[in-house]
């Protein structure tokens, strides 16, 4: 007798002719590979920012409609959204100054010679001295 007459076929034991041949793959084409998704935050940024809506007729992408709608808050007074614009608007090298620029803070009322003083004395430090040009 040899081992093929010997062998039972039955619950767990599928016949020789249907059971897993060695060295083949049961899934010989393998798994398919993966879709990259474009999920990442400058991607959805961009895809969001570039979708295009009609307001009052005319196009415009959501990034511009979300800037013109910062630039109205910051006109309005909303100090956060104004510096939020200055920092973006620095960053982008748009409206760099070429002279340092400061704000004079004055407390109360005071006379025009009594503020134009003190404005002097503030501002002193941050003009530039010309060779032709005497500071006050």
């Amino acid at each position: 007798m040899n081992d093929e007459d010997d062998y039972k076929v039955g619950y767990g034991k599928p016949p020789k002719q249907h059971q897993f041949k060695k060295g083949v793959s049961g899934n010989p084409t393998g798994r398919p590979p993966k879709v990259p998704q474009d999920n990442d935050l400058k991607s959805i940024l961009e895809r969001v920012g570039n979708e295009v809506v009609e307001i009052n007729g005319r196009p415009v992408t959501l990034l511009e409609l979300n800037l013109m709608t910062m630039q109205r808050k910051a006109a309005k007074g909303d100090v956060p959204a104004s510096r939020h614009l200055a920092k973006l608007r620095a960053d982008a090298g748009v409206g760099k100054l070429d002279t340092l620029c400061g704000v004079l803070v004055v407390p109360g009322k005071m006379p025009l010679e009594q503020w134009s003083a003190a404005a002097a004395i503030q501002q002193s430090k941050y003009r530039v001295k010309n060779d032709d040009e005497e500071l006050e």
